[in-house]
């Protein structure tokens, strides 16, 4: 238990895996309720006894040394590895840079940690410029507070490392740079919003990934000069396929790579970070481009449910009958013009009237939508099935003949005549009456004279006592 609680502390946001096909995607951890652990280095007493008060207060138990260089000594006499390391920038004998570097070879050395989730190192100056910000970054720092702060400033970003943020969780980042380390703190800056992360060392891998895994990637950050494949060659391959035509891809370059952000673009990148990049401008692109996809989801969804509505019978599942006509003579030009078979089946349920006097109106629809249910599971992937108004159904069979027809209508009749109705207590026997007609041997001039003959044919079915399949006839 111990074991499992110092990989999580260790590791940071980034620690659990969840495993899909080719790859697994690292996800952000839930921690444990455990008081976590947080070294404080600060050559000032004042500032050391401010951060510790603050941390204290959050909940945090804290460890605080006056250089880089006690702490150093110390840590590695700890137990376990602290959850996180506070460090200032200007210290005597060792500053926060050196202090960091050195930490960062005893986990690669096994001295200390574990190179694989390093300690998260958030580093406190009043010595605020992008360089240094930059230097942090890459020495795995993801966050830097400038000096004097506000109180809960330093709470704050703690809080943001150790207790990650599920704004974006349930979506996937790919993240391909032949550069491990930059990788990793790529991923580590992703899951602090959610994200989970999957990761390749070059554009042929990010290929196979994205193959494999194009329903579940939600934004691609791409190295541009890379072994095997170049990324705008990974980019413009991924372009190909139909479902990253609105996919958000980020492209990495160098300050001198002009030219390279420029092919990035003509592949079909969306953006681009110029390295060396800071966490915050990572993010920031980052999420304005999800939040983006989240909305564009959002929308695709409610236009899906709007066009389910729009040719959907609500109760049944079937399309509805203004789609059916619709489509239906389509398909009857088409059948036509390609001299193929089409045929016809129009039926409706015997003594419906009696099952909604006797059972109920709720009992009625359940029988409507089981009926609905069974003439889904039994016709083709073309066929066009529909609920015609009350208790009538229709479907039309393309490249279907009569005699096929006739055999499709019976099996759906025995289905119906052998299914237990029973909902809530209440039981009762149900049957249909089919009638079939077929545009080859009937030779109607539209789709609605087809339908027609069936409709005639049905009341031959009733006619002819019920629960039953009857055939149009010249």
């Amino acid at each position: 238990m111990n074991e499992r609680r110092n990989s999580i502390n260790q590791g940071g946001p980034v620690a659990a895996m969840k495993e899909i096909p080719g790859q697994k995607i690292k996800m952000p951890e839930r921690l444990t309720p455990v008081p976590q652990t947080v070294v404080v280095v600060d050559d000032s007493a004042t500032m050391r006894a401010i951060i510790q008060k603050e941390l204290d207060v959050a909940g945090f138990s804290v460890v605080a040394f006056s250089d880089g260089l006690d702490a150093l000594s110390s840590l590695r006499w700890m137990q376990k590895p602290p959850d996180l390391i506070t460090l200032d920038i200007d210290m005597p004998r060792m500053d926060g840079f050196a202090c960091c570097q050195r930490l960062r070879e005893m986990e690669a050395q096994g001295q200390f940690g574990n190179v694989a989730a390093p300690i998260p190192v958030l580093f406190v100056s009043a010595n605020d410029t992008f360089e240094n910000r930059r230097r942090g970054f890459h020495l795995g720092s993801l966050e830097f507070i400038s000096k004097p702060f506000d109180r809960g400033d330093i709470a704050a970003a703690v809080s943001k490392v150790l207790q990650p943020q599920s704004t974006f969780a349930g979506m996937t980042a790919l993240v391909v740079d032949d550069n491990k380390s930059l990788r990793n703190m790529v991923a580590a800056c992703l899951s602090r919003i959610g994200l989970g992360v999957l990761e390749a060392g070059d554009g042929r891998q990010a290929f196979e990934l994205m193959k494999e895994n194009l329903a579940v990637i939600d934004i691609a950050i791409v190295d541009f000069d890379m072994p095997l494949m170049r990324g705008d060659e990974f980019i413009h391959l991924a372009r190909q396929f139909p479902e990253t035509e609105h996919l958000p891809m980020l492209s990495l370059s160098g300050a001198d790579e002009t030219q390279a952000v420029l092919r990035m673009f003509r592949a079909g990148a969306s953006d681009y970070l110029v390295k060396p990049f800071i966490a915050e401008e990572l993010l920031a692109r980052v999420q304005v481009h999800l939040q983006l996809r989240r909305h564009m989801r959002y929308l695709e969804e409610m236009n899906k449910n709007l066009y389910d509505r729009a040719v959907n019978d609500s109760l049944t599942g079937l399309r509805n009958k203004r789609y059916f006509q619709e489509a239906f003579d389509e398909m009857f030009a088409r059948t036509k013009r390609s001299r193929s078979e089409l045929s016809c089946l129009f039926f409706d349920l015997d003594h419906f009237k009696r099952v909604n006097d006797t059972c109920g109106h709720a009992f009625g629809d359940y029988v409507l939508k089981t009926i609905g249910s069974l003439v889904k599971k039994n016709v083709r992937c073309g066929d066009l099935a529909a609920r015609f108004g009350g208790e009538e159904f229709v479907v039309a069979l393309p490249n279907t003949n009569l005699d096929q027809a006739k055999f499709v209508a019976e099996k759906i009749r025995a289905l119906v005549e052998a299914h237990q109705f029973s909902d809530q207590g209440r039981h009762w026997p149900v049957t249909v009456s089919i009638g079939v007609a077929s545009l080859v041997e009937d030779q109607p001039t539209s789709a609605s004279g087809l339908l027609q003959l069936a409709d005639q044919a049905l009341y031959l079915a009733k006619d002819g006592g019920r629960n039953r399949v009857e055939a149009h006839t010249m």
